[in-house]
This record gives structure tokens, sequence and C-alpha cells, in this order.
């Protein structure tokens, strides 16, 4: 992304506490054997692995009372520029219980503070003034209360005004809104829509098992809202679904903590693209990014490691442009 800025919006900021322990057991006294408090939510591990492949990167989200400050000075330590909006509220923290013998996590979700109208207005004027033609703008995580249902879509709908591409990572509602969106004003090419399966299917009303159910749910998407899907699998690759439809395995690594290895493969995505690279090129180095944080205790990615992982994904066509 030499002359490409990433603009990543990320609305629910927040402090991870990673805790790992060797077995974990509910309702009982754990013994924690690490902590490791550092700047998360689904954006800033963006921010996070985009920066380690040496894109420039611009976080823009709410932010406040000390735990928003704590975030804010992450931005400066990655070398992001920090376009948080200062909100009254504050912050929230989310506990990671990791359990080393089996790399599984468990999470705890605040909320996050309520958010006014003028706060979320003040994001989107900052971002207005800063994006640029040939700009990627990722939104992507929870609403917090207050937040509008569609701030992810008018976040893209700005993006793709401005001339740059929009990536959206949403769920539920939100999702719902970026789709209906985008159906009654098209974004021809100008938005790539990122979910899991889960989280399309829900909105779709059907369970999606493997990448031909998935391609067989996206295609009226398609066509209706002029953008492109990609649908994570989690352990089994992912699909691009668009001009041209393309599916991946995901390369097999032994996970350390798969938490945040979803918005390690959208920073990988956003990469890629602002580097204007083929869709095959952009789905290969986002699901080795994805796999690489899978090896990883806390959310992050080794780029010597996400270069190897590259050579070891297996490519499908299914047909289009290609």
């Amino acid at each position: 992304m030499a002359d490409a800025t990433l603009h990543v919006v990320c609305p629910n900021p927040a402090l991870d506490r990673l805790q790992t322990v060797e077995h974990f057991r509910p309702f009982e006294v754990n013994r924690v054997t690490s902590v490791r408090s550092l700047p998360g939510g689904k954006g800033m591990i963006v921010c996070r692995a985009a920066r380690r492949m040496d894109a420039r990167v611009t976080a823009h989200g709410f932010a406040g009372g000390a735990v928003g400050r704590i975030i804010r000075a992450g931005c400066v330590d990655l070398g992001v520029a920090d376009h948080h909006v200062e909100i009254a509220g504050e912050t929230r923290v989310t506990p990671v219980v990791i359990e080393e013998s089996t790399g599984r996590s468990t999470v705890l979700n605040e909320r996050g503070p309520h958010v006014s109208p003028a706060e979320q207005s003040a994001l989107l004027e900052g971002l207005r003034s800063v994006v640029r033609t040939g700009d990627v703008v990722v939104s992507t995580g929870s609403l917090p209360p207050g937040c509008d249902g569609d701030l992810h879509a008018r976040v893209a709908r700005l993006a793709v005004g401005a001339g740059a591409l929009a990536i959206v990572d949403a769920h539920g509602a939100a999702l719902a809104a970026v789709i209906d969106a985008f159906r009654s004003e098209p974004a021809a090419g100008g938005l790539v829509v990122k979910p899991n399966a889960l989280e399309l299917g829900e909105v779709v009303g059907s369970t999606l098992h493997d990448a031909e159910a998935v391609l067989a749910a996206t295609q009226e998407l398609v066509a209706a809202t002029g953008a492109t899907f990609v649908i994570t699998l989690g352990a089994d690759g992912a699909v691009w679904a668009g001009r041209e439809s393309w599916s991946v395995a995901a390369p097999r690594v032994e996970t350390v903590n798969a938490t945040g290895s979803g918005d390690s493969f959208l920073a990988g995505l956003a990469v890629a693209l602002g580097d204007d690279r083929p869709a095959v090129e952009a789905l290969t180095l986002a699901t080795a990014m994805g796999a690489a944080n899978a090896a990883n205790l806390t959310p992050d990615v080794d780029p010597v490691l996400v270069r190897a992982l590259r050579e070891d994904i297996a490519v499908t066509w299914h047909g289009g442009a290609a």
C-alpha cells in the first residue's frame, strides 16, 4: 500500500486483558500463568496486523476515559495515526482467558460505552476529511450502545463516495443494514463485505456448511448490491464471490489461540486490495495471515510465517472473469 492509506473504523475498541491458564475450570479458582494487556477490539487487531505488513494505517473510532487513553497511546506505539473521537463514556475492557492445553479461549465482551449522535457525526466528519481516492476503508466490529444500527453502512457509503474501497466486517442487523443500503444503490465494485459463514447464514436464513453453499447464497447478493463477498469458513478456508469466484483451503498450523484470526484475515485482504492485487492473491494473503494469527498466543502475525504459509494454500477457481 505504497500510495494508499488504510483507514480502520472500529466503533467499539477495547483493552484486551489476555490471561493464560493451563486448564480452564469454570466456577473454580483458576491460577493464571501469564497476563498481557494490549489495545484490542476487532479494528485494533486489524491495525496491528496491517502494520506488520508495512501498511500506512489510520484508526478511527470512539475512545474515552483512562482506558481510551491507553488505546490511543497504543496507536502511537504501533505507528498508527490516531483519529479516535474523544467521548464522555469509558472504553471497555475485554477479559480473555486462554487455555494453554487446548488453545481455546473464553472471551467476556462488554457492550461498551454509550455513544451520542454528536460523537457519531464527529467520527463520520473526521473520516470524510481524510479519505482520498484509492484509499481503503475498513469498518468492523460491534456497535456500542447509542450507535445507529446503520453506522457501518454509512461509513461504507462515505468511502465509496470518496473513491475509496470500502470493506465491511459486521454481523446481525448491522450486516443486514449494509446489504440493504447497497441494494437500493449498488456499489459498482467499490464494496467488499466480509462476514463469516455463520454471520452470513443468519442474514440469508440458511446454514452454510461449505464453499458451494456460500457461493449459492451469495449469487443473488452480488448481483443486487454490486459488492464482492468474501466469506471466511474458519479452519476450512475462505470464499471469494464476485465477478469471479474462488475458494481456498486454509494451511494447517498448530493453533495456540485463534482469537483475532478473522481480523488478521481482514487486514491481509485490505492490504492486498490496497496494493491492487488480483482476487486470488488477496485471498491467499488474507488466509495466510489468519492462519499465522492462530499460531500466536496474542492476536498478531509474523510476516515470515505469513510468507511461508502462502506457499501452502490450495486455490480453486469456481468461474467468472479470471
